[in-house]
């Protein structure tokens, strides 16, 4: 009997475990993969949405099925709007591709979701439509259908798109405002007065903004990209910020030399390996930085003039040097003013005494001015200006 007890016992077990797994196997779905899933068509797709006079579309789709008995799985939904209904080159490859040989037919819209429902913007899919299109005032046309689908995408599974629909819409136009340039500004022991004072009223005197690349596609929705700045160096150290009055974005060093690192705790200042003149290159795109030395036979100017509509062309008015520390004695190329123009826009050049030479362009509030350019046209408001002699470049702060 000792043994008969042991064995049913065993046999009981193993009856119950067998069961067990049985249930796990009705219990537990399958995962798979969906190929498709439903986007409803929207209201007034037919008849048109005027999306000048209307705040928003919304739309609706059904969640796709990810497991064997339909139990929900956490998924990110993003809105895509297509020109051509090809769903190719996204707006955003576009954009990032440098040799400008990709043309976008298709952009996401607003932010991701994991809800089934969404309300976009008329005024942001009119201007979406109006980057893919490239339409302007005269060739927009006064209805336009597009396609709209469905992207989603959930943890260990290949992203999946709904059904295209159309959408008729009545677009307008309006003129696109490119994001301002992401500016960065030096600040240390050899920059302006040395005293590291990174408020904003400081620009001019403490800190002064890098310089913009001539000629530079910089990114519409970011102001992301390549910033520069030519000019003499001592030992004395520096470092970068974004933003005047904050130190929580920076450039320093990893090294205390010219090994660059970006909002890194602790970090060392920029020492150039001796005094002289060095260009500086930063890609706020990728985040690199190089510094290196330049060979240049450069022109110290005793004095720097300002004139323009601001001060009736008055050819007297002098600009203040910028770097006056005792080590950049005889070699200051930054010069400085400030321009009131809050009673309406006004414009500026720079120049030597008989107008020779004089510098000016066409580009505010950051450009180059050439010898005998055009006037610079400065928006209304009030203006710090720092300009480099060096190699004309200048930029206008608002105060």
């Amino acid at each position: 009997m000792k043994k008969i007890f042991p064995t049913v016992l065993l046999l009981l077990g193993s009856l119950c475990a067998f069961t067990a797994c049985e249930d796990d196997r009705d219990d537990n779905p399958t995962l798979i993969q969906p190929n498709s899933f439903l986007m409803n068509v929207p209201e007034k797709a037919e008849q048109g949405v005027d999306l000048k006079n209307t705040d928003s579309i919304s739309l609706s789709w059904n969640r796709p099925v990810y497991t064997s008995n339909g139990s929900a799985v956490v998924t990110s939904f993003e809105v895509q709007v297509s020109a051509t209904g090809s769903f190719t080159t996204s707006l955003a490859e576009a954009e990032a591709d440098e040799s400008g040989s990709k043309v976008a037919d298709y952009a996401t819209l607003g932010e991701a979701t994991t809800q089934c429902t969404i309300k976009i913007k008329a005024e942001e899919l009119n201007k979406t439509l109006l980057k893919l299109l490239k339409w302007d005032a005269q060739n927009i046309p006064a209805a336009y259908e597009l396609n709209l689908r469905i992207a989603a995408s959930a943890g260990g599974h290949n992203p999946v798109v709904s059904n295209v629909v159309k959408l008729k819409v009545m677009p307008y136009y309006i003129a696109l405002e490119k994001a301002p340039v992401e500016m960065w500004y030096l600040i240390g022991g050899c920059i302006g007065d040395g005293k590291w004072n990174n408020a904003l009223n400081a620009v001019g005197t403490s800190i002064y903004p890098l310089s913009v690349v001539d000629g530079y596609e910089y990114d519409e929705k970011t102001g992301k990209g390549m910033l520069t700045f030519t000019g003499y160096f001592t030992t004395d150290g520096f470092k970068l910020i974004q933003t005047p009055g904050s130190w929580d974005n920076q450039w320093g060093t990893s090294d205390g030399a010219l090994t660059g690192v970006k909002n890194a705790g602790n970090s060392k200042n920029f020492i150039v390996p001796s005094n002289g003149y060095y260009t500086l290159t930063l890609d706020t795109r990728n985040d690199q930085i190089k510094i290196e030395a330049a060979d240049l036979a450069a022109t110290v100017y005793p004095t720097m003039l300002i004139a323009g509509d601001f001060n009736g062309w008055n050819t007297e008015t002098a600009m203040k040097p910028v770097n006056t520390t005792a080590s950049m004695t005889g070699h200051n190329h930054v010069w400085t003013y400030t321009i009131d123009a809050t009673a309406g826009p006004t414009t500026a050049k720079f120049l030597q005494p008989g107008w020779a030479p004089n510098w000016g362009g066409s580009a505010f509030p950051a450009g180059y001015g050439k010898d005998g350019g055009d006037n610079i046209p400065v928006a209304q408001g009030k203006w710090v200006v720092t300009f480099n002699d060096l190699d004309g470049s200048y930029c206008f702060t608002a105060q």
